[in-house]
Parts: C-alpha cells; structure tokens; sequence
C-alpha cells in the first residue's frame, strides 16, 4: 500500500459561483439536516451535513447526487455537501479561505498546505482522536511508515489519501509519441533529445501545419519532470546521485532543457500557446492530429487513440523508452504515488468526534470498495481479492471520450472525487491493453533504477517553515518570471549564466541547506 498521486486534469470543467464557494465556511457548519440511517446505532436518526471542498477536475466533474454520496450517508449518517471549485481556480480560492481563517468543514489540501499552517490552529489536529475513533486509518499509517513525513510537530493534520491497489503506481509523465507517423516517415525511433529534435523537424516538414510537440498547464508544470529527464530538476529536487536536494536553476545542467526548449518553439516545433494552452486544446491538439508527441500522463493516450482512429485505423501514439541525457543516462522524475494531499477537518467543525468516526469508515475495506467502485451488487461484486465491474455500468460509458474518468464521474469514487484510500481496479478493467502494457514498461523502468518517485518532502521545524515561507517565495519568483523570456527568446540564452547567478543571489543556497539539513533527521 502506498499514498497516492494526484491526476492531471484535463476536458469539461463545471464552474460554480463564488457565493456558492463561500458558502461552504466553517459558520454554517453542522446546521443542515438529513434524513439517513445512523449505521452505527442501527436505527433511524437525522443526519449531519458537512461542507467538503476540493478542486474540480475538468476531466471527471464532481456530480453533487452521486451514488458514492448517497452510499456514505447510507453508511455514516452524514450527508457530503461537496463543493467543487475549477482546478484552474482552486489553489487562489484554497489560500484565501486558509489566509481569512475562513474554510469549509473539510478542505482538500496539499503537504504544503499543513507544513505552512497547522500552527496557526486552522485545521483540527488528529492525532488525540486517532485512537479512539479512528482505528482503521491507524492500521493504515502503521503499513505506511512514509507517512510519518507528513506530521507537523509530531501530528497529524489531514486524512491522507492512500491507495489500496493502484495502477496509479506507475503512472506518471513520459515520451509519448505518433508511432504509425514515425514508420510512415521511416524515421528511427529517438533514443535521445537530440534524435528527437530530428524526428520532430521531420514531422513539421512533412505536415507543415502541425505543431509538433504540444504542452499543457506552462512551461512550470512540464520543467517538473523535463529538467530532471536532461540531467538537472526544476526548483528544488531530490538528485539521487548526490543523495540531497539542489535547486536546478542554480547549475548549468539547467540551460540545457531551456536551450533546447528555446530551439524548438524558435522553429515552430513547439506549440506557441505553450504557456497558457488549456487541457481542452492540448487534449484537441493531440486528438486531432494538430500534435504529435507528448511528455506528459501516459494514460491519456488511450484516448487520443481512440479518437484518432475512427479517422485513421493506423493512427497511434505510443511509448518512447526513456531519452539518454547529455551523459549518457537514462531517468525519468515521477510524483511520489503520495500526491502529498489530503483532506484536512476545519478546527471549528461541530463535533468533531463525528467526522473523525466518518473518514475512519472510508479506510475500512467496505469504505475503500464504495468510495472506489459504487454500490456493492450494483456498480460491482467482490469475491475474496476479485473485484468485477458490472458490465452494464463498463458498457455504459465504453462509447464515451475518457470512459474509464466517464464512469468514476457518474459514481462520484477514485481519486478526483471523495476517497482517501483508492483502488484504480476499475482503470485496468475499463482501458485497453496498451495501458496495461505501458504500466508493466514503467515498473520495468523503475525496477532498473531509470525512473524514481519524488520523495516527501522531509518534514520541518517551525523555524524552517517560516524561513522556507519568504526564500522560497523569492526564489521562485525570479525563476517563473525568466523562464518563459529565455523560451520565448525575449531574453537571449546568453543571459543564462547571469540568471543563474540570479538565483543564487536570490536565496537557492539557503534553501538547500534547509532542505538537506531536514533531510539528514529523516533519512
């Protein structure tokens, strides 16, 4: 069992007015009533209401009616308010409830996001409660000794989201690119970024109207994993090979991915509206035929080639092994299956008692099933270990775009609606063998040391927090402001040294040291 990684959104998003957002503060808390039944005592009684807020992912919209919300209910006697926010907005609308002291009863949140506040006394601390009404989420966080990374001051202050069986394990960002154009062309699979580069001017040349390669989300978002893939990182990271945290930008391993990022939008390979391209044209783009080659979630794919081929039944994209670096090494940065999220209770809540006993509930292994696949003996069956989706529910949204976030949707269960400890069965069942097949390439992947997961993380004192608080801030600022003027070419690649001599001037160094010296308390 391992904590679990956030998706990447991407397709219809469903916007909600800000008054409805804010209605989800703490003072209304505990007020609204439901008819339910109290599985517990066994017998008819009112049921609570809560306020659960998180992001809104456009690629599986939270549906307010769902039968895993009803399900809840059924099972703890409170009913879920869920209040999604858009992805695109939720970070803005997350800190400005946080900073005004103003949030809902639960509020999805990020590692960051209790490093930086449990100590203003905003989020409930859970671990006086643990013991006594929470005995199925302590017998998961003793299978899960990572997990202690994710105190503050020696407690815990969200519910941590988890998998229980995940093909998520081994999903993440790699080369993805259209095979039957690479064979068409008789071009040579790219073996480095460089090869690439000539596979992606071959491409341009013979479909002049293409924008090779296509990103989403800016250039930050993909550096993540970029930087890391041409022997550097983005930020702060953890580099293996030196066993502590650097900040890329500070070394000349940098330029290496801006030059060449540079090159290619000079030349047209890379989409021009990189830096603000929605999830919805970069989904266009890739299901159309506009783009050729992604670095991003491998399992969108499956989607484009479905789309793809009711045009062209050749038509295909495919997994790239890994590129080599300017050494010679292959290596590919992934999120921790953590996605350092969890659903922190507001320190305000009315009985907290109550909320506590709910989240426990979605641990146990009948939670976990409903918050995964629906209503037992409806949406699936279980015999032992074995999970069958219903066939009809699979047939239902076999025809759709994304079946597989389609289906979870509808349920309102996994990862992008209300559960804390999930099970991507349903992924597997529902997809085509190809994700099965590039799944199995990336474990092979990991299992020779090529790709490795980003470790949490290591936890903070109060005095590093608030240090990290104003460097990183700084820090961050003089990258996020200079990187797309280097891409772009308003700022000339020659300034590269200069820029980096910027970032240490900035306060890199003092992260780092903050960093590795957390680091060598855990490790």
């Amino acid at each position: 069992m391992k904590l679990k990684k956030q998706y990447v959104p991407a397709a219809l998003s469903v916007l909600l007015p800000a008054v409805a957002v804010m209605s989800a503060c703490s003072s209304s808390t505990g007020s609204d009533k439901a008819s339910g039944t109290n599985a517990d005592a066994g017998k008819t009684a009112e049921a609570r209401t809560i306020t659960v807020m998180r992001s809104d992912s456009s690629i599986q919209p939270l549906l307010k009616d769902s039968p895993a919300l009803k399900q809840i209910l059924a099972k703890t006697n409170i009913k879920i308010n869920m209040e999604g926010v858009p992805s695109s907005d939720y970070d803005a609308k997350k800190k400005t409830m946080i900073a005004t002291n103003n949030i809902p009863d639960v509020l999805h949140v990020a590692k960051a996001d209790i490093t930086n506040y449990a100590g203003t006394g905003i989020f409930l601390n859970l671990s006086p409660l643990i013991d006594q009404y929470a005995p199925n989420f302590k017998k998961r966080l003793e299978s899960e000794p990572e997990a202690n990374k994710l105190k503050v001051n020696g407690n815990f202050y969200g519910f941590l989201i988890m998998a229980r069986k995940s093909a998520a394990a081994n999903v993440g960002n790699f080369p993805m690119i259209r095979t039957d154009v690479l064979q068409e062309l008789n071009l040579k699979t790219p073996t480095t970024f460089e090869e690439l580069y000539e596979v992606l001017k071959a491409f341009k040349k013979a479909y002049p109207d293409s924008y090779p390669w296509t990103m989403r989300s800016g250039s930050a978002y993909n550096l993540r994993f970029l930087a890391y893939a041409f022997g550097s990182g983005y930020t702060i990271y953890y580099e293996p090979k030196k066993d502590k945290y650097l900040y890329g930008p500070a070394y000349p391993e940098f330029k290496e991915v801006i030059t060449f990022l540079a090159k290619l939008y000079k030349e047209k390979l890379l989409d021009p509206n990189f830096t603000n391209l929605t999830a919805q044209q970069w989904q266009q783009n890739l299901s159309s035929g506009k783009s050729l080659f992604f670095y991003d979630n491998y399992t969108f794919a499956v989607n484009y080639n479905s789309a793809l081929q009711q045009v062209n039944p050749k038509a295909k994209f495919d997994m790239l092994p890994l590129f080599k670096d300017a050494s010679g090494n292959k290596r590919n940065y992934m999120d921790n299956p953590s996605s350092f999220n969890s659903f922190a209770i507001s320190s305000k809540v009315k009985n907290p008692e109550e909320v506590v006993k709910m989240f426990d509930w979605m641990y146990s292994d009948e939670g976990a099933d409903i918050t995964n696949f629906g209503v037992p003996g409806e949406h699936f069956t279980r015999s032992g270990d074995k999970v069958t989706i219903s066939q009809s529910l699979l047939n239902q949204f076999k025809d759709k775009q994304d079946p597989y976030r389609a289906m979870q949707s509808f349920l309102g269960t996994g990862l992008l609606a209300f559960s804390t400890f999930t099970d991507d069965t349903p992924m597997l069942t529902i997809s085509p063998p190809e994700l099965k097949t590039w799944s199995d390439a990336v474990k092979q992947q990991k299992d020779r040391k090529e790709v490795i997961e980003k470790p949490l993380d290591p936890p903070f004192n109060d005095e590093e927090v608030e240090k990290l608080k104003q460097l990183t801030t700084k820090v961050d600022t003089v990258v996020t402001q200079n990187i797309d003027k280097f891409i772009l070419g308003s700022r000339p690649l020659s300034e590269l040294d200069a820029f980096a001599k910027e970032v240490i001037a900035s306060g890199s160094a003092e992260i780092e040291d903050i960093y590795n010296k957390a680091w060598s308390r855990v490790k």
